[in-house]
């Protein structure tokens, strides 16, 4: 039987410095459209909802208009491609 993955919940400095490291990783670039994002905005989680969690493999910069299309609109599932694809290439299946 598939065992089910352990979510990490991080709060206060821990997810301060998560929030940091991964817009230091994405280079404070939305991985969609290439904007800049000032690390005062906090990432986005893919998978998002009651799957996510706080780690690093699980966590990308969007801009807010890509984050709200990510959440809200018919481009919800190629977003949700696109970082679950770029999430792969940097941290393997």
């Amino acid at each position: 039987m598939l065992q089910k993955k352990q979510r990490v919940k991080l709060y206060g400095q821990k997810l301060k410095k998560l929030n940091h490291d991964i817009f230091e990783r994405d280079n404070y670039t939305c991985i969609i459209c290439g904007a800049y994002v000032s690390d005062e905005h906090k990432f986005h989680h893919e998978p998002c909802g009651i799957e996510k969690s706080d780690e690093l493999s699980g966590g990308v910069v969007l801009c807010n208009r890509c984050h709200y299309e990510r959440h809200n609109t018919d481009k919800l599932k190629e977003i949700k491609t696109k970082c679950e694809d770029y999430l792969r290439s940097l941290y393997g299946e």
